[in-house]
């Protein structure tokens, strides 16, 4: 029964990131840290459900390394944005306005 409780709390955490980014889209940065929200909810979801039952820590690394991956990418092309742009609005990614 403690499984389920945990299991609810990940998802809940997924739950949170979503509602973030739904209504925190305007800046870049912002979808990115709710991207980041979204990694921690199932990475603690898995950990919690498998690191309780089993050895299979081996997909939680891989798991951790592409939500590493996934947030240095994301912070160098917003770095490269902000150099181009000058802010980190999503509307200014729109390169031909009519």
């Amino acid at each position: 029964m403690a499984m389920n409780n945990e299991l609810l709390l990940g998802v809940y955490i997924y739950l949170v990131g979503i509602m973030v980014l739904l209504l925190q889209w305007k800046h870049i940065l912002n979808i990115l840290l709710s991207f980041e929200i979204l990694m921690l909810g199932v990475v603690f979801s898995f950990l919690l459900t498998w690191g309780l039952n089993g050895s299979e820590f081996n997909i939680m690394m891989i798991i951790i390394v592409f939500g590493v991956c996934e947030a240095s990418l994301g912070l160098s092309m917003l770095v490269s944005l902000i150099r181009v742009h000058g802010n980190d609005y999503v509307n200014s990614l729109v390169m031909y306005k009519l």
